[in-house]
């Protein structure tokens, strides 16, 4: 029976409701999932977390190649559903993923079909928990802000963020008719492989990132200038660096020696 008509008859059987609020746009092909399980489950019996659970169907072919799976699923509504399911290898958590500390689990690759209204929000929390790896299906017009490259439009504080952390690769596209309901946009998948550790002193990069990107269509000295007292010109002018450069010009490592430059000068 295909995914599709396995859906529908879960659907009335628990009486579920599609929530848009909470961005459920269901994986229901067949070709898909497989082809992510195979990206997934790079290693044989691997620990994995799963955000988005849903109705499971990827879940179930991770399963069958991992050691365990921890999946999380925000809609309380499941709960039913689950308590019927029987897969010895999967712990069902019934959470916001936003709320789960990762590093409470005994797993290190992180995998999801992944909503837009969390994304970005998601890529930090996994970036400051021990994810060493995380296969993300976004809405791609998400993902291409992922891995983006400067001076292009998509080029933003949440490309410099994860790339400082992780090396970014593009895997594939898939169409809105593999989901359902049927969204507008197509869905890219990525991956994530950790490059760099988080620690707490790195908490004011952050923050220096985001204010870098404040106003993007403002010389990134004007908006460095707006929060801190630097002397940015000296500091632009040492790194070799255009004193009327917009964010999206500057490289990702560029970031990082501007940001500790100006940690030197205000000391």
């Amino acid at each position: 029976m295909e995914i599709s008509q396995q859906l529908k008859i879960l659907i009335e059987k628990y009486g579920f409701n599609i929530k848009k609020n909470l961005g459920q746009n269901f994986l229901i092909a067949t070709s898909a999932i497989n082809f992510i399980v195979e990206v997934v489950c790079d290693e044989p019996k691997k620990n994995y977390i799963e955000v988005g659970a849903g109705f499971a169907f990827l879940t179930k072919e991770v399963e069958k190649k991992a050691n365990f799976v921890f999946a999380i699923e925000k809609d309380k509504t499941f709960l039913e559903f689950y308590k019927d399911l029987s897969l010895p290898n999967v712990q069902f958590i019934i959470e916001d993923a936003l709320n789960v500390d990762f590093d409470e689990f005994n797993a290190q690759d992180l995998f999801g079909n992944i909503p837009y209204y969390i994304s970005s929000d998601l890529i930090i929390k996994i970036a400051k928990s021990k994810i060493v790896r995380a296969v993300l299906l976004l809405q791609d017009e998400f993902a291409q802000r992922i891995i983006a490259k400067p001076n292009t439009k998509e080029y933003s504080s949440i490309t410099v963020l994860t790339n400082f952390f992780f090396q970014t690769t593009f895997i594939k596209r898939f169409p809105p008719s593999f989901f359902f309901p049927r969204p507008n946009v197509y869905s890219t998948l990525i991956e994530l492989k950790r490059i760099r550790e988080y620690d707490s002193n790195l908490e004011d990069f952050l923050v220096f990132i985001h204010r870098a990107f404040f106003s993007k269509r403002k010389k990134l000295i004007s908006n460095l200038k707006k929060f801190y007292m630097a002397d940015f010109s000296s500091i632009f002018s040492e790194l070799g660096i255009n004193i009327l450069a917009r964010p999206e010009d500057i490289a990702n490592e560029t970031y990082f020696k501007i940001y500790e430059n100006m940690i030197k000068f205000c000391e």
